[in-house]
């Protein structure tokens, strides 16, 4: 946001924008030139009633031209400062009510500024909105009407699907038992011999039975 400006910054502005009724006008600068000129104002006014009579008709008369003199070059800054509450010129007809014409005047003229740019122009504080691109318009021109920028559609819900829930794995089968072995055998024991004599030998014998030898 920009700093606010001094009041002889504010004046500047002012002279420099005197019969300016495009743009806006930020509050702070609208409020110390108006109360600075009324300020002025009555004091010169109060000079002349001094000088020719506070109930004379001359100082009456030169009172009531100062107000008009100050009055029409107010118009624009008045016109402006309107501008950036988001009101046309022609809200100033509500002055003509009796009794609370002047204050809804008052009330839009004391409110902030609109956030942003507006239809009137970029906002004079330095708060700038890129979506408005569209310049100030010259005086008399039908005003344009900002579209703030819309906001983006949301995704659209894709339908939940259900996932196929998943099968166990089939447990792989166990091996075959291998078959068992078949024993073997013991080999037949043949008949023994006498390692003396050659004779056969009768089974569990010790003795050979034909020589007596023993049995190895």
């Amino acid at each position: 946001m920009a700093p606010k400006h001094t009041i002889s910054e504010a004046y500047q502005l002012f002279f420099q924008n005197l019969f300016n009724f495009n743009g806006r006008t930020r509050r702070s600068d609208y409020w110390r030139v108006v109360i600075i000129n009324s300020l002025v104002a009555g004091f010169v006014a109060g000079i002349f009633a001094g000088i020719f009579g506070e109930e004379s008709a001359t100082a009456s008369t030169i009172s009531s031209l100062i107000n008009i003199a100050v009055w029409v070059l107010e118009l624009g800054i008045v016109v402006r400062r309107l501008h950036d509450t988001g009101k046309e010129w022609t809200y100033l007809l509500f002055s003509l009510i009796p009794l609370v014409g002047w204050i809804i005047v008052f009330v839009a003229l004391v409110k902030d500024s609109d956030p942003g740019d507006n239809q009137f122009g970029p906002n004079p504080k330095g708060v700038a909105n890129v979506a408005y691109q569209a310049p100030p318009q010259p005086y008399g021109a039908p005003a344009q009407t900002y579209m703030p920028p819309q906001p983006a559609e949301p995704p659209v819900a894709q339908p939940y699907v259900a996932a196929a829930p998943v099968q166990p794995a089939e447990p792989a089968p166990a091996p075959a038992p291998a078959p068992a072995a078949e024993p073997v055998a013991a080999p037949e024991a043949g008949p023994a011999y006498c390692t003396s004599c050659g004779s056969p030998l009768p089974l569990g014998s010790n003795n050979c039975p034909n020589c007596g030898a023993p049995v190895k």
